[in-house]
Order: C-alpha cells, then sequence, then structure tokens
C-alpha cells in the first residue's frame, strides 16, 4: 500500500494486541452513544441502533457465532471479524475492500525509549529538558475535570471539535479504564494552567499502554509541550513494565486528510506498522425484536 511514514511490517509479531481489544480499553464506550451495547464472549461487542444491529470481534481466530447468539440485542445483524494478522478468510465472510481499513504504529519498550526517533524529535526533547523542564513548566497528573476544561481550549477543539474528549469521558465513566487511565497535563508553572496534555490509557493484561485525545494550546508548542509528553509517555511505561506502546490511526490515501499533520508528527517516534488485513463481513440471522 502507499503509505508515507515508513514500512508496514510483514510479520506482526505474535504478543502484538490492538488496543480495542484491550479489557482496560473501554471498546464499549465508542459505539455512537445513543447505541445500546452489550459485551459478549471473548470480549467482543454487539451494539444497535433499531433497526441497525452490529457486532464486532477482534483477533485472528475465526469468531464462533454460535456460542454468542443469545443476549438482549442479539437481533438481525451484520457481524464484522477484525483480523490483526490472519490474511486466510473462512467459509460465510466477505470483504466489501481489499483495503486495510487501518495502520497503527507500536514501538518496543527496549533500552532507550528515544531509539529511532528522527532529529527533529531528538531535538525537540533536547530543548524542553534543557530549557523548561522544571524551570518553566512540570508534567504531572491532573482530574478529568482540569483536562476537559484545558482540551476545550486547545488548538484542536477550536479548529475541529471535541468528539474525541467526550469519548474519552465515556471510557472514563467506566472503573476498569478509570483505574488504568493516567491524565497527564503540563502545567506552566506561572500560572497554573494547563498548556497540554494527554491521557494515556495502559493494560497490564497486555503489556501495553496507548495515548488518547492529546491536546496542545499554542503556548504548549513553545515549550515543546507535544515531544515532551510523548517522551514522559513511553519512559512511564517503560517504568511500569509495558513490552510496548501503540499509537492508532496514520494517515494514508483514502483516510481524512486532518490526519495527515497529527501522522507526520507521531511518525517522528521510532514506530513500526501494522496494516491490519481487510475486515470480513457476515450476516446473522437472529431475533425480530
Amino acid at each position: 500500500m502507499d503509505f508515507l511514514y515508513g514500512t508496514i511490517v510483514k510479520d506482526v509479531p505474535p504478543f502484538f494486541v490492538p488496543p480495542e481489544a484491550w479489557p482496560e480499553y473501554g471498546h464499549e464506550s465508542d459505539p455512537a452513544p445513543i447505541c445500546k451495547r452489550e459485551k459478549l464472549q471473548g470480549g467482543a461487542l454487539r451494539w444497535s441502533l433499531w433497526p441497525l444491529c452490529f457486532e464486532e470481534y477482534i483477533g485472528d481466530t475465526e469468531p464462533d457465532i454460535a456460542a454468542s447468539s443469545n443476549g438482549e440485542l442479539a437481533y438481525n445483524r451484520f457481524v464484522i471479524w477484525r483480523r490483526v494478522a490472519r490474511t486466510k478468510g473462512a467459509l460465510g465472510w466477505f470483504a466489501p475492500s481489499k483495503k486495510a481499513p487501518e495502520v497503527d504504529g507500536f514501538k518496543l519498550l527496549e533500552g532507550d525509549v528515544t531509539d529511532g526517533w528522527n532529529k527533529n524529535a531528538r531535538r525537540d526533547l533536547t530543548l524542553w529538558q534543557k530549557n523548561y523542564e522544571g524551570k518553566t513548566h512540570t508534567i504531572e497528573q491532573i482530574s478529568l475535570a482540569e483536562y476537559a476544561t484545558a482540551y476545550a481550549q486547545s488548538t484542536i477543539a477550536k479548529r475541529y471539535n471535541e468528539d474525541r474528549m467526550r469519548n474519552l469521558e465515556r471510557k472514563y465513566a467506566l472503573p476498569i479504564v478509570a483505574e488504568h487511565t493516567d491524565l497527564w497535563g503540563m502545567r506552566d508553572q506561572r500560572t497554573g494552567a494547563i498548556v497540554a496534555g494527554t491521557a494515556v490509557i495502559s493494560s497490564p493484561t497486555c503489556g501495553a499502554s496507548t495515548h488518547f485525545a492529546p491536546f496542545i494550546h499554542a503556548e504548549g508548542r513553545a515549550v515543546f509541550a507535544a515531544t515532551a509528553l510523548v517522551y514522559h509517555w513511553f519512559a512511564d511505561a517503560q517504568r511500569k513494565g509495558q513490552r510496548f506502546v501503540v499509537t492508532t490511526n496514520f494517515w494514508y490515501p483514502g483516510k481524512p486528510k486532518n490526519w495527515k499533520g497529527f501522522s507526520e508528527f507521531k511518525s517522528h517516534f521510532g514506530f513500526s506498522y501494522i496494516a491490519y488485513p481487510p475486515e470480513l463481513y457476515r450476516f446473522v440471522r437472529g431475533k425480530l425484536f
């Protein structure tokens, strides 16, 4: 595929699990809030907005549809099978597209977490550590309320919307997500203002973490806050004994153009890239009401 930011790995590491499949990620919060939803055996997810109903499985083992045929939302439904590395299909499934549905990046936390960073990222980290860290700004854990307030004043909220923040709030309402999420904010020591932030969701189950709903203000750009927060995320994950970190939704042709700037920035930090096989679908009959 045409991918700007590096080489797609040919062999996905056997330990790799996408964030949506982590128990601590709270994937059940991702469908639109208006939908009803239920978790199924093995972490599968079903959601419904009558008369539409969907069911999703993530992994390379063919879903056992019969085993999850019961439930409040077991209507006639479209079943989605999101494979991680398996390219072979199965009888009864079809792929409406031959394209990868998503490209994610992962980085092993071995040795120096800045290994593989490009020169711009290394320079920005050096300037942050030399001129600002502990002198004018600090990175600290903050409350969800303070995070949301700062997010609403950020560049991304003003240019686009606050959808990602609303999704974070829905995730954080789940106890397992709140227990394993750190809300990191960069604070201006002079004014007390939060000028950048990122939420980090960790999965002890899968030995990994991902960032979610990051934001930055104009002041944060001036002190290299985005790079500082990435380094803080990597270093903290390594201290916790996590094996790898993941960042999702890299741009490639066919994806929204507003992903390109974020993808270019994320590509500076030594990620390897996974292009998932095309999603498979099938229609399953269930109850009508």
